[in-house]
């Protein structure tokens, strides 16, 4: 077992990764957000340390890292983080795909050109057998729950795998974060769920295990792996337990469009993140309190809970969209300093029902001895890994 932070708001994944990857805690790297890592560049990763030693370094989705390789075997950043790509034209637009595809989840949109690069990166990574037997049947039920998360994570680890044994690197990195989306939420529906709850039949139908799917392709691409004699080091970062009520989650479609409906249009930058969030830059403190103070007025007109919740940095916003219970075609919000939106379903999509919660103890496994004891600090686990890289 591994064991990270106390605090619940400290058990994300993009903090733990973070851990992982400087061998610091939250409190000494203090980076709170996805993304944030490429702002600090007094952080050194592990990345760049292995490289130090003279390994090439290799990695797909490491989440919430900095490409700062010189020279990289292979890099591809997980969707929401902006650093670059290294790798073949196949690799870069797989990058952009991947991207794409994540983040308009919400609205089910893939463009022409993410689709052309994911089937070039099928037709050159994957091997034959694998198209017919695991992807034709994926993408005949795209349109189950799951089902779209577990292509892109079986198009990760087949690129992965193909990366491998062409020796594009020696030290190499895979991050793969549909199993978690799953759990979060789609719990509810594994085989090994005993709690109460139920998911509508609308949003994921009854004796469908998508839980169950994606495990058992994990469970394909660590054979794959072990198979090529590496020294394989499995590590999850956090678990997850049932979450004991229904809460849904919600996400803007038009990021830009709404905030200048509301009055703010002076930001510098907006960038959505993952699932609900997203980050707005301004050019100074004034216009940014203006902003905080807008977004945090509005409220629900049906039960009075607030629609955003607002981390306020200065010189830019974190917004949460998380209002937690349904919405239907009536419902709308109202700001004292904006007034009312009417129909504000039309300026969001649904995401999900949130399943699953994090607990801070994690699980690390290996096809060797690493020498650790039955429970290790999480951050420990960056030591670990360079002594045996």
């Amino acid at each position: 077992e591994t064991v990270s932070e106390e605090r619940y708001q400290l058990l994300e994944p993009w903090i733990q990764w973070v851990s992982i990857q400087t061998g610091k805690t939250y409190e000494e790297h203090q980076v709170f957000r996805l993304g944030d890592i490429t702002e600090r560049k007094d952080l050194t990763q592990i990345f760049e340390e292995v490289e130090k030693k003279g390994r090439t370094v290799g990695a797909i989705s490491p989440f919430n890292a900095d490409n700062r390789l010189k020279k990289a075997g292979f890099f591809v950043p997980d969707p929401w983080t902006e650093t670059g790509t290294d790798g073949n034209w196949v690799v870069q637009g797989l990058s952009q795909a991947v991207s794409q595809a994540v983040n308009d989840n919400a609205k089910s949109k893939i463009s022409a050109k993410s689709i052309f690069s994911i089937l070039s990166g099928l037709l050159l990574y994957v091997p034959v057998g694998r198209i017919f037997k695991q992807y034709s049947k994926l993408i005949l039920n795209r349109n189950k729950a799951g089902a779209k998360a577990i292509i892109l994570d079986s198009l990760l680890s087949d690129t992965f795998v193909k990366l491998l044994k062409r020796r594009k690197s020696n030290f190499s990195w895979l991050f793969l974060n549909s199993g978690a989306h799953i759990q979060h939420h789609y719990l509810f529906n594994s085989q090994v769920y005993q709690g109460d709850l139920k998911n509508p039949e609308w949003y994921c139908e009854e004796g469908h295990d998508p839980l169950l799917t994606i495990l058992q392709e994990y469970d394909n691409t660590l054979g794959r792996i072990d198979s090529l004699g590496a020294k394989l080091i499995v590590l999850t970062g956090l678990h997850q337990r049932p979450h004991k009520h229904m809460t849904f989650y919600w996400r803007l479609n038009e990021h830009n469009a709404f905030m200048k409906r509301i009055g703010i249009d002076n930001f510098t930058k907006l960038l959505p993140r993952m699932s609900r969030d997203f980050l707005v830059e301004f050019a100074n403190e004034t216009d940014t309190k203006k902003a905080e103070n807008i977004l945090c007025s509005f409220k629900s007109t049906k039960d009075g809970i607030n629609i955003f919740t607002v981390d306020n940095r200065g010189k830019s916003l974190f917004v949460e969209m998380t209002y937690p219970n349904d919405i239907d075609d009536t419902f709308s919000i109202a700001s004292d300093a904006v007034g009312t939106i009417e129909a504000f379903k039309k300026y969001i999509s649904f995401v999900a029902i949130k399943n699953g919660e994090h607990n801070g103890i994690g699980y690390v496994t290996s096809n060797f001895d690493l020498g650790l004891e039955n429970r290790v600090d999480l951050v420990k686990m960056y030591d670990k890994i360079l002594e045996v890289a």
